[in-house]
């Protein structure tokens, strides 16, 4: 489990600029990253469907250290354990468990700036 699983990004207007900009040299794996991130996922909820580019947490995090995100809130811990307990069951992903941050359950706490 990573340190910011539970912990929902939202793009900047940096980081919206930097979708738009084609002339942006930026490695795919952040780019794919920062174009996917909505405000509502917490980080553990992109793991199944982004292994490609594992592990995850660093990834977000040089995104926040460049500007391009920042932390918009959290879930809950227990909803994110829950979810990965059903990912190594080998849940399919379009049969897991909503942790998302318009999810009840979920118990999304905004960031207080």
């Amino acid at each position: 489990m990573n340190s910011i699983d539970n912990v929902v990004f939202i793009s900047t207007q940096l980081g919206l600029a930097a979708v738009r900009n084609k002339n942006l040299v930026m490695p795919l794996d952040l780019r794919t990253v920062l174009t996917l991130v909505d405000g509502v996922c917490p980080v553990a909820q992109y793991s199944p469907f982004l292994q490609v580019f594992a592990p995850l947490e660093p990834k977000f995090l040089s995104l926040e250290k460049s500007g391009f995100i920042t932390r918009l809130g959290t879930v809950s811990m227990i909803e994110v354990r829950k979810f990965q307990a059903s990912l190594l069951e080998g849940t399919p992903p379009a049969r897991l468990p909503r942790i998302d941050a318009d999810f009840k359950d979920s118990n999304f706490l905004a960031t207080l700036n």
